[in-house]
């Protein structure tokens, strides 16, 4: 079966729903958690990177490209937009510092790979090494976000997190289909899926209370 048509629709998916989301920004629906974004926008760049490098099929590429893409214009519309970006909590504090940790480690490790600095004999550790930073530096990333969302859900819309996570389920179906669901590859989809999941149903819940609460 073909799974590039598949992996086209994750990607016009995620283009979709950034778009939806920048209209929001712009009429002050919504207010993007600028740490988080950050975080978004160079760890999925990076993602893309090493990805492209490890010769990842065009299927699974295009949502990451489509996502680096566009997650950089939102964090810097959200850094030049916010006028503290620095999170204040420590635990948001701990989860960017050990973002950039992850990031760093995982990057350092990708370098030492391509230049043939790691021996052939720890290549495969060394892979291994660098899909568990991925998945985890993805909870490190969204923390201040979700932490934001669980108590100002106001300040999110779910319409684009829906859309989202639709296409990190296609892109897991995708992953699946190429390397099967018991590769570390496909914890990155599976998780994203989940996370942007839990944000749409529960900014989609607070606002159907809140509706019910005025009418």
């Amino acid at each position: 079966m073909d799974i590039v048509p598949f992996g086209i629709l994750a990607a016009l998916l995620q283009v979709s729903g950034y778009a939806f989301y920048g209209s929001k920004i712009l009429r002050r629906d919504i207010r993007p958690n600028a740490i988080s974004w950050l975080m978004f926008a160079y760890g999925t760049t990076l993602l893309l990177v090493v990805e492209w490098d490890r010769d990842a099929s065009f299927a699974l590429l295009a949502l990451p490209a489509a996502c680096a893409l566009s997650s950089v214009f939102v964090a810097i519309w959200a850094l030049r937009d916010s006028n503290a970006w620095w999170p204040d909590h420590r635990l948001e504090w701990t989860s960017f510092l050990l973002d950039v940790l992850l990031t760093l480690a995982y990057a350092t490790t990708w370098i030492f790979l391509a230049k043939g600095l790691i021996g052939p004999d720890a290549k495969e550790t060394g892979d291994i090494f660098i899909l568990v930073c991925i998945n985890i530096v993805t909870f490190t990333s969204f923390y201040p976000l979700l932490r934001q969302v669980y108590y100002h859900p106001n300040t999110e819309h779910s319409t684009p997190w829906v859309i989202w996570a639709i296409a990190y389920v296609i892109l897991g179906f995708v992953t699946a289909a190429e390397v099967g669901i018991f590769s570390e590859l496909f914890l990155y989809p599976a998780i994203n899926a989940a996370l942007h999941g839990f944000i749409a149903a529960h900014t989609a819940t607070w606002r159907y209370l809140h509706q019910r609460s005025i009418a």
